[in-house]
């Protein structure tokens, strides 16, 4: 019949309305996201909620309950009028990847028996009227199962991007901005965009912390159609976990406030101090890969402090390609010269110089680009000196690593000057004064 996105589901059941159900629907992707399609798929077929006491059953893969139970369940006549819904939950049902253990392994093959008695009911077909749900965290369009369906009943797409990407924020806000419309709608109430902003801050992508967060709101503002970012501050707590590039991009920035403030979630979210400074050395090894590219070549002349997005993947990124081609041969011929062989499984060695590790994914080049016009040369080499004395503090004194690492962006944004650079930053007079 048909594969559609869970934005999508609401469309689907009203055509259902009038054009019949599907006999089985398979949802797989994100938990809350399948979950809220399953709950839509229930309630639009059985929307009175004494009947789904008696005409709704839920088989949960979880618990040890198995396909044929489901199967059978779906496949046996009912005493009772009106639709009959089973519903099936089984995380691993098209199986797991390669290199598991041998628990895993086992579910693997209890889910691979699964799936087949699935495709063998699908295809034979049920009673009129029965219905089954099929829940999955991930699914395989390879699979015989998936096929099935597809070609008997629905299928529902609720992944979302999980990376950080921008591309795959914007599509992580599209699902949220959805599901306050979804939330709010019947309540009248709407969310002011900044009031949205403060709370993907607070929660990150967590459809359902997300949602909680709304409910709560809703109570908070009472009988006011508007709710405010005032009002997400005044009423939430942060619940998610900052990733460590939000860290490193303050850093970029030359935002201390920020990166001090990203350095104590980081910390409380059980970060080892070393592994903050490494994620800084990198950093700056980044940006000063693309200074040298715009100091030091002759493609670097292409860049300009205000080219757009696409102007920049049509005239700076071949350049940077045509950069990274020659850096990463002399890097191979460099390890040859010196007879050092690469690391097994490594076709060739690798090197922090390269810009583009990813070509098709430029956005985040881009942005480097524009870090790097905040910096100096110069300023970059002290930032890298100061990384070096700072990994000294924290293997070598008794000094506290927040307090090193506090001094380390201050240090980034202000480099020590040349007289300065002759007396340690890390003393606890310095320190003192970075603190103050």
């Amino acid at each position: 019949m048909s594969e559609i996105s869970h934005r999508q589901t609401g469309r689907h059941l009203e055509a259902c309305q009038k054009n019949g159900f599907s006999p089985v629907y398979l949802i797989f992707g994100e938990p809350y996201l399948c979950r809220r399609a399953r709950q839509s798929i229930v309630e639009a077929l059985i929307p009175d909620e004494q009947a789904r006491q008696v005409s709704l059953e839920v088989f949960d893969a979880g618990e040890g309950q198995g396909a044929s139970q489901a199967v059978e369940s779906v496949g046996t006549f009912s005493f009772f009028s009106g639709p009959r819904v089973v519903v099936y939950e089984g995380p691993v049902l098209f199986g797991t990847g390669a290199g598991q253990g041998a628990e895993t392994k086992s579910q693997g093959g209890q889910a691979s028996n699964d799936a087949a008695i699935f495709e063998a009911a699908v295809e034979r077909g049920f009673p009129k009227n029965h219905h089954l749900i099929i829940v999955t965290f991930r699914a395989d369009k390879r699979k015989r199962l998936y096929k099935a369906v597809a070609a008997a009943g629905t299928v529902i797409n609720c992944t979302v991007a999980a990376g950080s990407r921008k591309a795959d924020l914007d599509e992580q806000r599209q699902v949220l901005r959805q599901l306050a419309a979804e939330t709010l709608g019947p309540r009248k109430k709407k969310l002011e965009p900044a009031a949205f902003e403060h709370i993907f801050d607070l929660t990150g992508f967590d459809p359902r912390s997300f949602v909680n967060n709304l409910e709560k709101l809703v109570l908070y503002t009472a009988q006011r159609p508007r709710i405010t970012a005032a009002d997400a501050a005044e009423v939430l707590e942060k619940t998610r976990e900052d990733p460590i590039y939000l860290f490193t991009g303050a850093l970029a920035e030359r935002r201390p406030d920020l990166a001090l403030y990203y350095l104590d979630s980081l910390l409380a979210s059980g970060y080892h101090p070393m592994q903050l400074l490494a994620a800084a050395a990198n950093q700056v090894r980044r940006i000063l890969a693309v200074k040298s590219f715009v100091e030091d070549t002759p493609g670097g002349s292409q860049w300009k402090p205000s080219i757009s997005f696409d102007q920049f993947k049509a005239r700076v990124l071949p350049q940077v390609t045509e950069h990274d081609k020659a850096v990463a041969a002399y890097a191979v011929q460099a390890w040859q010269d010196l007879e050092i062989a690469p690391e097994s499984g490594k076709d060739k060695p690798g090197t922090d110089m390269v810009i583009a590790k990813n070509p098709k994914n430029a956005y985040p080049v881009y942005q480097v680009f524009i870090q790097a016009d905040r910096f100096t040369g110069h300023g970059l080499s002290q930032a890298l000196a100061a990384i070096a004395r700072a990994d000294l503090a924290m293997k070598s004194t008794g000094t506290s690593p927040r307090a090193v690492l506090e001094f380390l962006i201050f240090s980034v944004f202000a480099p020590v000057s040349e007289s300065s650079e002759k007396t340690s930053p890390m003393t606890g007079d310095h320190l003192s004064n970075a603190r103050s």
